[in-house]
């Protein structure tokens, strides 16, 4: 994931393995009880009684996730705003109205106010001293995989399976990898292709991602190009998957498309006149694909909402993307 600048909330992630396990259970005047399920994350056993109905996301991968099957959260804490200072366009109005939980405050406190059923806590496996007080409140997962960012289709997957919306997921999935499959075979060049991730969150400052594993990189690979052999090295050599550029190794950014984000507008306008830019093969070829902070949030953390409009948006640069002398 790209580091958005310190100024910034980092970004959060959250949610939920399910291999679940139904036992049925009476109750002692012979009338059934509500089923409960015994749901294993990574080691760790929680039990949910009936179905969520009230669900706290505390992240916006996770309300996204929610919102793609159907079910709105009566809370949750939103990372585009804390990163763009706007709400994430592909959500739109779905969560108007929907109490955001101030990551800043009391967050228990503000957990406890929505009174939910369900907790989806994002990153706070690292946070036992507000972990166990959520986990006291209702249910709560933190992770999927225990990855830094957990696959968007296993979350979907996940939450199905505790909604029991199964079905409904495997909808949700099946679509979203249509349309990424659809945007790769419109656009065949791009499996020999390479591209580079970044963000210029400073005058002299570029962050790039050069971690095959990253959630970033694998929504990018599954359109068919690879990293960029050139910041593969440098990583390498550094030991660091995200690490920053200054302004003057704009060459490093050699990919055959590239996809940026800037901090600010006027940052965008002084990319363009670095020393290299207009000899970059993705420059030349017309294959950049210029975003604002909230927009590479939802590459950062991909969801089944922000795939669709991810793949809109750099459309065109993809398009353009001719394959170059990296991939043979």
């Amino acid at each position: 994931m790209l580091r958005i600048s310190h100024k910034r909330s980092a970004f959060t992630i959250l949610l939920v393995a399910i291999l679940g396990v139904v036992v049925g259970c009476s109750s002692p005047d012979g009338h059934t009880a509500a089923a409960t399920r015994a749901i294993s994350l990574g080691g760790k056993t929680i039990h949910i009684s009936d179905t969520p109905k009230r669900i706290v996301a505390l992240g916006s991968q996770w309300a996204d996730v929610s919102l793609s099957l159907g079910v709105t959260p009566v809370a949750y804490i939103d990372n585009v705003r804390m990163a763009s200072g706007r709400e994430s366009p592909w959500s739109g109005q779905r969560l108007a109205g929907v109490t955001r939980i101030d990551p800043a405050g009391d967050i228990v406190s503000q957990v406890a106010a929505a009174r939910p059923d369900l907790i989806l806590a994002t990153g706070f496996g690292a946070r036992p001293d507000i972990l166990d007080k959520l986990n006291a409140l209702a249910p709560t997962v933190t992770t999927v995989t225990g990855a830094q960012v957990d696959p968007w289709d296993k979350m979907v997957a996940a939450l199905g399976t505790v909604l029991n919306r199964q079905h409904k997921a495997s909808e949700v999935i099946r679509d979203v990898n249509a349309t990424v499959a659809e945007e790769a075979s419109q656009n065949p060049a791009l499996r020999h292709s390479t591209y580079a991730l970044a963000y210029m969150y400073s005058a002299d400052q570029i962050q790039v991602m050069a971690d095959p594993a990253d959630g970033a990189a694998q929504l990018m690979s599954s359109f068919g190009p690879a990293l960029s052999p050139t910041l593969l090295n440098v990583a390498k050599s550094q030991g660091q998957p995200r690490f920053p550029i200054s302004t003057e190794n704009v060459p490093y950014l050699d990919s055959d498309l590239l996809v940026i984000a800037f901090e600010t507008p006027d940052l965008a306008t002084q990319f363009e006149r670095l020393p290299g830019y207009s000899t970059l093969p993705s420059v030349r070829h017309h294959a950049v694909a210029r975003l604002t902070v909230a927009d590479i949030t939802g590459i950062n953390l991909p969801t089944p909402l922000s795939i669709p409009y991810i793949v809109k948006l750099i459309d065109p640069a993809l398009r353009h993307t001719a394959p170059g002398t990296q991939v043979k």
